[in-house]
């Protein structure tokens, strides 16, 4: 990593980590190091490091090496030993040097100050054991985007998922209902995405895919844990009606606020998989208003923020 502080850089940084992907509140040991680029010795008193899931906070590190920095040569500077946070999800680091130049025409050291690098990672955070599980999603070019990104935050919480039509497929278009029959009994959960298709004028909703019905019905046959995620334009029908079964729901223009409602439940849905606890999963989603009542006074409590 250059430092990006000033046009010529000064120093590479070399960052190491014991592994890239860890498990929430897990500890990252980091070791750094750093070579000089310029054609001047170097010297370090301070190295700042910045979380990004930490904000407006560092951490600081004096540094007392015991010489400089010859141009051309590499050094170890120090370790960190920092704390993950419990939610998951991609993060990064930034670094920050205070460095000093010697100056050959005055032979005295000159302070430039902190530099600074780009932000560096990504670091995975990911729950364990990573569960598999069937997702029920629209296959429309309009709705892939949306789907994408919502499969993305699921996969984030330790689920491996499963697509038939992306990720299997059928061999005989005649036995597409057997062939999702044996996936969602093979897997560990079923997850469906409800996305908008056909719109009813007389109540401004719209409703969602006729094959997420019959997909969540085989799952419901299984005794799978389920798990509804539903576009808020849509009205809720089949299984959707039903307050038992559980269901968060989402806006396309807002999967931020998708994103905070999935840390909230999917700890509690991950013990449902492990344990067949559904009810801790249930008390969990009337806790954060979760269920149909309390949604939209939490997703506008969210919004506002």
């Amino acid at each position: 990593m250059h430092n990006e502080s000033i046009d010529n850089p000064m120093w590479v940084l070399y960052p190491q980590v014991d592994s890239f992907v860890k498990q929430p509140k897990e500890n990252l040991k980091l070791r750094l190091s750093v070579r000089n680029v310029v054609d001047k010795p170097l010297y370090f008193t301070k190295v700042e490091i910045v979380p990004s899931w930490i904000k407006g906070k560092k951490g600081i590190k004096q540094l007392n090496l015991k010489d400089y920095i010859a141009p051309g040569d590499s050094t170890f500077l120090t370790e960190f030993d920092l704390r993950l946070p419990s939610k998951p999800g991609f993060y990064k680091l930034k670094f920050g040097l205070e460095t000093w130049i010697y100056n050959l025409y005055t032979a005295d050291w000159k302070n430039c100050g902190v530099l600074w690098t780009s932000e560096w990672g990504p670091i995975q955070i990911t729950p364990k054991p990573i569960y598999t599980a069937f997702v029920s999603y629209s296959s429309r070019k309009e709705d892939i985007p949306v789907v994408e990104e919502i499969i993305k935050l699921i996969e984030m919480w330790g689920f491996r998922t499963v697509r038939v039509g992306i990720d299997v497929f059928a061999e005989d278009p005649w036995k597409i209902p057997d062939d999702i029959k044996t996936h969602v009994d093979k897997y560990d959960a079923f997850i469906a995405i409800a996305t908008p298709r056909d719109y009813i004028y007389q109540e401004k909703r719209f409703k969602t895919f006729a094959w997420l019905h019959i997909e969540s019905t085989m799952a419901f046959d299984s005794k799978k844990p389920l798990l509804f995620i539903v576009d808020e334009r849509i009205k809720p029908e089949g299984l959707l009606e039903f307050p038992k079964f559980p269901k968060i729901f989402y806006h396309p223009l807002r999967l931020n606020v998708l994103e905070q409602r999935l840390s909230i439940i999917m700890p509690s849905f991950r013990k449902w998989v492990s344990d067949k606890k559904k009810e801790e999963f249930m008390d969990s989603l009337i806790k954060a208003g979760l269920v149909v009542g309390g949604i939209w006074l939490l997703g506008k409590t969210m919004e506002e923020k």
